[in-house]
C-alpha cells in the first residue's frame, strides 16, 4: 500500500522518520525540484534504493492500474504521482508481473492528526524505552491489552497518529465507553478473539499468489468463528455494516472445509493437500497409490515365507526407488528370480519383475497425485483470491474492535477516565497521573496533580523545585495524558478537559549524537529551534531544564530569551518549562500569561521529604547537595559543597552580576544600533550607571540572601531602565 504525505518539505524529515519504513526508492539522479531527499533519508531507518529517473516518469502507468478518476484526484500534485509511479513500477519488476498487492494510494492529511516528531516519541518512551530501560518503562508495555496481530497494528497507529479533530475523537472515546459499559461482553468477545487468525496477512498473501494450503486452512479456521464473534457483538459496539462486513466469505468458507483436510501441510507441491470426495480424479489417483502401497507392503510378509529370510525387508529410496534388502548371512537363499539392483558392506538389495511393475504403478500414481493436487490447489487459491476484499473487510472490524476493547480494558484495569476533547485553549487536568510510573509504584504511592494551561491567562507555567521532585514525570504526563485522549483512549485523571493539540513537542532528557559530531548542547539547541519554528497556538510545549549544556550565564540567557519568545511570539503555545535557573521567576511579574509553579518538599534539618506534589508559585532551592546527599556522596565533600555554595551566592551577586550588567549594556546599545526593534525586548540585567555603583559598592554581600539580591536588581532596573543608559 502507498501512502503519500503533505508536499511540505520543511516537514518532511519529521514526517518521513515516524514511518516505519524497509526501503526507500528515490531517483538515481534527483532533479532539483524534487527537493533534498538524500539529506532527508540520512540517519533514517531502511534501505535507500536508487532508480533511473525514468521509472518516475511513465504516465500511462497508474491510470492503467486504477483508472483515470482514481489517479485523477492527484492531478494537482505531480510530486505524489511519480512517487507512486516509482513505487509501482519497481513491484511489478520485483515480482515478475503486475504487482498483486496494491491499493489505490491516499492522501494524509497533517491537519487532522496531533504531530509529533521522532524526538519527542524517543523523551516519552512511547514504544521504546531509554537506554537502561526495560520494555516496562514504555507506554505501549501498558496500553497494548490487544489479542490480535491486527489489533496490535491498529492500536499502535492510532498511537503513532493521534486525532486532531473533536468529533472523531469523541466517536472514539463512545466507542471505548461502550466496551467498558458492558464488561461481560467485552470479556467474553476477547476470549472469542484469542488464537484467531490474521486475516490480513493471510488476504495479502492470498493476493499476492504466496498462500500456502496452511494459510488457506488458516483462513478457513478464521472464517468459521466470525458468526461466533458476530453474534457476541451487540448494536452499540458494532454498526450494521460492520456486522455486514463480518459476515466474512461464506462460500469462500464452505469449500475451503470441503476441500482441504483438515491440518493442510505447509507446502504444496508435497501432496496431501485435499480431502478425499471433493475431486473424483484425485480420488481414483489416491486409491491407486494407496493400493500399490499396500501390496509393497504384503510384499515383505509374503517373500520372508517363500524365501525362508526371516531378515528380508522392503525398503525405497529415491535413487533406486523400491528394493528387497537381504543380509549376506542369507545371500545362498535368494531365489533364482531375484535381480541384483546394489551391493552394499553387509546386505544386497534386488528387485523382482513384479516389484517393478508395481513399483511403475505406485510412483507414477503418486506424481501424477501430487501434480494434479498442486493444480487444484493454486485453483483454490485463485478462488480465494475473488473474495480477499471481502476478508480485507473482516479483518478491518476486527482489528478496529480489538484496539477499540483493548482501550476498554486498559481504562476499567487502571481506573482511566474519559476526557474531553474541545476547539478551546484550555487544558485543564484534575488528579493527573503519569500512566507508566503509576503502574511501577505500590497501589496509591503516586501522588496525582492538577493541570491547568489556558491559552489567556495561563499560556506559560514555569516550574521550578528539586532534583528528584518530579518535573520531569510532571512534564511526561501532561503530554502523555494528551497523546492518550485524541488518540482515543481514557486518560488516568479525575476529570480531563484538553482544547485539541496539533503539534506535541518535547525536549526533555538529554542525550548526543557522538555519530553525526553533536553534542549534548548542540542535540538540545536543535530541538528547541525546531520548536520554535514550527509550534502554533494549539501546539503543546513541554521544555525540561533547557541550557544545562553550557556555561550558566549563557543557558540562563537562552532560557530566558526562549521564554519571552514563547509568549510573545506570533504562535504563543501552551507551554510548560521545568528549570533550576529560579532567575526565571521573576518573569511573572513582566510576563501577564506565565505563572510561577513549583514542587514542594518538606524539610527536616538537614533532611528533605520530596512530597511530589504541584502547587502555585517559584520554589528558592534546588536542593541539589540533598539530593547528592542521598545518592551517598562522602560527608567531607557533601561539606565543601556547602561551603563552596555558600560562597558563590554570596560572590556572584556583586561582583559578577556588575560585571555581566556592564557586557549587557555594551550588547545592547550594538544591537539597538543594528536594529531599533531590539531595545523592545525584556532585559536580564540593569545597566550600569554611577548611580548603581555607588549602592553596589556600599552593599555588604555577606548578609545579603540570594532573594534580597535579586529584589535590589529589581528595584534598580525600575529606577534605572535600559532606556536611561
Amino acid at each position: 500500500e502507498v501512502r503519500l504525505a503533505a508536499p511540505a518539505w520543511s516537514d518532511a524529515g519529521e514526517f518521513l522518520a515516524r514511518l516505519r519504513v524497509s526501503e526507500w526508492l528515490l531517483p538515481a539522479e534527483p532533479r532539483a525540484e524534487s527537493g533534498p531527499l538524500g539529506p532527508l533519508l540520512a540517519g533514517l531507518a531502511g534501505a535507500a534504493t536508487p532508480l533511473p529517473q525514468t521509472r518516475f516518469e511513465d504516465a500511462r502507468l497508474l491510470p492503467r492500474r486504477w483508472g483515470e478518476s482514481a489517479v485523477g484526484a492527484f492531478a494537482h500534485w505531480p510530486e505524489a504521482l511519480a512517487a507512486a509511479t516509482g513505487a509501482v513500477d519497481y513491484l511489478d519488476r520485483v515480482q515478475g508481473g503486475a504487482a498483486l498487492q496494491l491499493r489505490v494510494p491516499e492522501a494524509w492529511a497533517d491537519e487532522e492528526t496531533l504531530r509529533y516528531d521522532v524526538a519527542t516519541a524517543r523523551h516519552l518512551e512511547l514504544f521504546q524505552h531509554a537506554p537502561g530501560g526495560e520494555s516496562a518503562h514504555t507506554l505501549w508495555r501498558h496500553l497494548d491489552q490487544t489479542v490480535t496481530a491486527g489489533g496490535a497494528r491498529r492500536l499502535r497507529a492510532w498511537i503513532e497518529r493521534p486525532l486532531a479533530r473533536p468529533d472523531a475523537i469523541a466517536a472514539r472515546h463512545d466507542a471505548v465507553g461502550a466496551w467498558i459499559l458492558d464488561s461481560t461482553r467485552r470479556a467474553a468477545f476477547r476470549q472469542a478473539l484469542r488464537g484467531l487468525p490474521d486475516l490480513e496477512r493471510l488476504g495479502a498473501r492470498v493476493a499476492c499468489g504466496k498462500a500456502t494450503p496452511r494459510d488457506l486452512g488458516a483462513i478457513r479456521d478464521a472464517l468459521k468463528r466470525l458468526p461466533e464473534l458476530r453474534d457476541l457483538l451487540g448494536s452499540r459496539l458494532v454498526s450494521a455494516a460492520g456486522r455486514a462486513e463480518l459476515a466474512g466469505a461464506p462460500e469462500l468458507e464452505e469449500t475451503l472445509s470441503a476441500a482441504l483436510v483438515d491440518d493442510p501441510p505447509p507446502v504444496a507441491r508435497d501432496g496431501g493437500i485435499r480431502r478425499a470426495g471433493y475431486d473424483a480424479a484425485r480420488d481414483r489417483l489416491a486409491d491407486l497409490a494407496h493400493s500399490g502401497k499396500r501390496w509393497i507392503a504384503e510384499l515383505e510378509a509374503s517373500e520372508r515365507e517363500r524365501t525362508g529370510i526371516s531378515s528380508l525387508r522392503v525398503g525405497y529410496n529415491r535413487v533406486f526407488g523400491y528394493y528387497l534388502e537381504v543380509t549376506r548371512t542369507h545371500r545362498d537363499k535368494v531365489p533364482a528370480d531375484y535381480e541384483r539392483r546394489q551391493t552394499l558392506a553387509n546386505a544386497e538389495r534386488f528387485v523382482t519383475p513384479a516389484l517393478k511393475v508395481k513399483e511403475g504403478e505406485v510412483l507414477g500414481a503418486e506424481e501424477k497425485l501430487k501434480a494434479l493436487e498442486f493444480e487444484l490447489f493454486v485453483a483454490l487459491r485463485e478462488r480465494a483470491a475473488g473474495h480477499v476484499p471481502a476478508l480485507r473487510a473482516a479483518a478491518g472490524v476486527l482489528s478496529r474492535l480489538d484496539a477499540e476493547a483493548a482501550l476498554g480494558e486498559a481504562a476499567a484495569r487502571y481506573g482511566w477516565t474519559r476526557p474531553i476533547v474541545d476547539d478551546s485553549d484550555r487544558l485543564v487536568v484534575e488528579d493527573a497521573r503519569h500512566p507508566v510510573v503509576e503502574r511501577l509504584l505500590p497501589a496509591g504511592a503516586f501522588v496525582p496533580n492538577r493541570i491547568e494551561l489556558d491559552g489567556a491567562t495561563r499560556q506559560i507555567l514555569l516550574l521550578t523545585g528539586p532534583n528528584m521532585g518530579g518535573k520531569s514525570t510532571y512534564l511526561r504526563q501532561i503530554a502523555l495524558i494528551a497523546l492518550l485522549a485524541q488518540a482515543g483512549s481514557f486518560v488516568p485523571a479525575s476529570s480531563a478537559r484538553i482544547g485539541c493539540v496539533d503539534r506535541l513537542f518535547t525536549r526533555v532528557g538529554s542525550a548526543d549524537r557522538l555519530g553525526a559530531g553533536q553534542s549534548t548542547f548542540m542535540v538540545e539547541m536543535q530541538e528547541t529551534a525546531s520548536i520554535l519554528r514550527a509550534a502554533t497556538a494549539r501546539s503543546l510545549v513541554l521544555l525540561d531544564e533547557l541550557g544545562r549544556g553550557t556555561a550558566t550565564f549563557d543557558g540562563l540567557a537562552l532560557a530566558w530569551a526562549v521564554t519571552e519568545h514563547l509568549h510573545t511570539g506570533t504562535a504563543r503555545p501552551r507551554t510548560v518549562f521545568a528549570t533550576h535557573y529560579h532567575e526565571l521567576t521573576q518573569l511573572e511579574s513582566r510576563l501577564d500569561r506565565l505563572r510561577n509553579i513549583h514542587v514542594e518538599v518538606r524539610e527536616r534539618g538537614e533532611q528533605v521529604v520530596f512530597l511530589h506534589h504541584v502547587v502555585d508559585g517559584a520554589a528558592d532551592r534546588s536542593y541539589g547537595i540533598q539530593v547528592a546527599r542521598l545518592a551517598g556522596l562522602p560527608a567531607s565533600v557533601l561539606a565543601r559543597a556547602e561551603e563552596v555554595l555558600h560562597e558563590l551566592e554570596s560572590e556572584r551577586t556583586v561582583e559578577q552580576l556588575e560585571s555581566h550588567a556592564r557586557d549587557g549594556t555594551a550588547a545592547r546599545k550594538q544591537a539597538t544600533a543594528a536594529d531599533p526593534n531590539a531595545a523592545s525586548q525584556l532585559g536580564l540585567f540593569a545597566p550600569a550607571e554611577h548611580p548603581l555603583l555607588t549602592e553596589l559598592a556600599a552593599l555588604d554581600p555577606d548578609r545579603m540572601t540570594p532573594f534580597e539580591a535579586l529584589g535590589r536588581l529589581a528595584e534598580w532596573r525600575k529606577r534605572w531602565g535600559s532606556g536611561s543608559a
